[in-house]
């Protein structure tokens, strides 16, 4: 599992209350320097992402420090994402996991996901199992599908949480549900194996067909063997 930055790529406010797509960049930031946080993260994402610009990384830090400072949750998510792989500043773990965290009590899934993760790794902040199931957990009550994933993970190796195989599938089957191959293919194996589920090859084969039709290897080579040792569940 890895932590990515993840920051929209259009255009979503270009004044504080309606879009105006016909902005220029001086307009904008005529309306950003008003005070105006919407603009202010937005021309962040313009300089970050190169939209209609020469891509500047530092003037993007600029417009997303503006936004953050007036505590704009998805400035401080992209201010951390940028901290953590050192895009346009000198890498540091610990002001990403800062901001992050700043994020994460504002109820941002995503850096509650980024701050359960470098807990998890010892990035920015002391590894910390136990703390990192307690951020995934929040995450996971807004249904984000890594941290749903990331839990399934904790609950199956038994870090930071007593191994529970049952709550595992629970938490791989809500992120298979929202299209993760990888927790289809894991939830397809405990099927398959009838861990913390009862076991079902048919349900195997269909988790499985669904992350092999994403492209994952490992659930093609199962549901091949699957349909030779059991063609009956594949029918």
């Amino acid at each position: 599992m890895t932590i990515s930055l993840i920051i929209v790529s259009t255009v979503t406010y270009l004044i504080c209350s309606a879009v105006f797509a016909s902005h220029t960049i001086n307009e904008l930031k005529m309306i950003a320097d008003q005070g105006c946080v919407y603009s202010q993260y937005n021309l962040g994402v313009i300089y970050y992402g190169g939209i209609g610009v020469l891509p500047d990384f530092k003037e993007a830090m600029s417009w997303f420090r503006k936004a953050a400072d007036q505590n704009y949750a998805d400035a401080q998510v992209a201010i951390a994402g940028m901290f953590y792989l050192g895009t346009g500043v000198p890498q540091d773990f610990n002001e990403a996991a800062k901001w992050a965290r700043k994020a994460a009590h504002q109820n941002d899934a995503e850096a509650q996901y980024n701050l359960g993760m470098m807990y998890y790794g010892g990035r920015g902040v002391k590894q910390d199992f136990i703390e990192a199931v307690l951020w995934l957990k929040r995450a996971a009550l807004q249904d984000y599908p890594n941290a749903l994933f990331g839990l399934g993970s904790m609950y199956f190796e038994g870090l930071g949480t007593p191994r529970n195989y049952e709550e595992s599938a629970k938490y791989f089957e809500r992120a298979a549900d929202q299209g993760c191959p990888d927790a289809q293919a894991i939830l397809g194996a405990m099927y398959y194996e009838g861990l913390g589920v009862t076991l079902n090859y048919k349900n195997a084969v269909k988790w499985f067909k669904k992350s092999a039709q994403q492209g994952n290897q490992e659930s093609q080579r199962y549901l091949h063997t699957l349909c030779f040792e059991r063609p009956s569940a594949c029918r």
